[in-house]
């Protein structure tokens, strides 16, 4: 049963796991890294920051409530889905891989402040929660359906070319996080830097940028002339890389200033995002009562 609080919710999670990025981010931006000096705990005698702590200390502890506000979220939405478990495992086991990651990426976090922000560590933080990104945008689209898959998929190649789009992303990702730990962005005054040129990781972060924009251009034209549910979900994603890619060549140009990197960030998320739609709705699903409250075939 899809009903539509279950699918607010996933929204919600969707919502909530891009705002940690950001808020990661501004943390990252504002010298803020430190802002608490130890873990689980704010300082080694308090659970939260206090005033001598100042503005940093707040960033910081205020990025670490939100993840707590996050974990609340996902425990919300499996005593929602709890009874819907065997009609819809699909959304019931996404939502437990999503609470799953929130506890990973607090033992990261940990170790990121006990390192004193290694960039390599604080790369490593950022993966779960773009994983955790693209396992929200699954769910939500998962609400919109019976979870139940068809016989059908999209015409040969746009399958094959909608999972080149999401490894690209991927990949985009993966140096984009590189990039940042070369850049002057660390987080503290106390952290180094990965040790790569900046110019070089820049300019190898572009590459696969290029590559995921032509695929996109490329599906795109596929899906147009085969008259495919797919059109929709590559045309999103085409206007997120070009606005990306206009933030990127800015805030590059201009000496990466805060504001860009932050919209940078938001943008990321709905890169992932939308890279994951245009894979699924290679795979189409039945929809058959999915925007009723009424039950669904159970998923065999």
């Amino acid at each position: 049963m899809v009903t539509k609080r279950i699918r607010v919710a996933a929204w919600a999670m969707l919502i909530a796991q891009s705002v940690i990025i950001v808020s990661g981010g501004i943390v990252r931006l504002t010298g803020s890294g430190l802002g608490c000096t130890d873990w689980p705990k704010c300082t080694p005698d308090s659970l939260v920051t206090t005033p001598e702590m100042g503005i940093h200390g707040l960033i910081e502890f205020g990025n670490r409530t939100l993840a707590v506000a996050l974990a609340m979220l996902g425990v919300v939405i499996f005593f929602m889905l709890w009874k819907h478990r065997k009609q819809r495992r699909d959304l019931f086991w996404l939502n437990l891989g999503l609470l799953a990651i929130v506890p990973v990426q607090a033992i990261v976090g940990g170790i990121t402040v006990w390192t004193k922000l290694n960039p390599w560590v604080v790369a490593g933080h950022f993966v779960p929660s773009a994983i955790a990104v693209g396992v929200a945008a699954y769910f939500v689209r998962r609400t919109y359906d019976t979870g139940v898959r068809t016989a059908e998929k999209a015409p040969s190649p746009l399958p094959a070319l909608g999972w080149t789009i999401l490894g690209l992303t991927a990949i985009v990702v993966i140096f984009g996080v590189l990039t940042t730990g070369a850049g002057p962005h660390s987080g503290s005054t106390m952290s180094t830097r990965n040790g790569l040129d900046n110019i070089w990781i820049t300019r190898a972060h572009a590459a696969p940028v290029w590559l995921l924009v032509i695929a996109t251009i490329s599906s795109l034209v596929l899906a147009v002339k085969k008259h495919t549910v797919m059109v929709r979900p590559l045309v999103v994603l085409l206007i997120i890389e070009v606005l990306q890619g206009i933030i990127g060549y800015v805030q590059y140009f201009t000496g990466v200033p805060i504001v860009l990197v932050a919209f940078h960030m938001i943008g990321i998320s709905a890169t992932i995002a939308a890279s994951v739609a245009v894979l699924d709705s290679a795979y189409p699903r039945s929809t058959h009562h999915a925007d009723t409250d009424h039950a669904v075939p159970v998923v065999h």
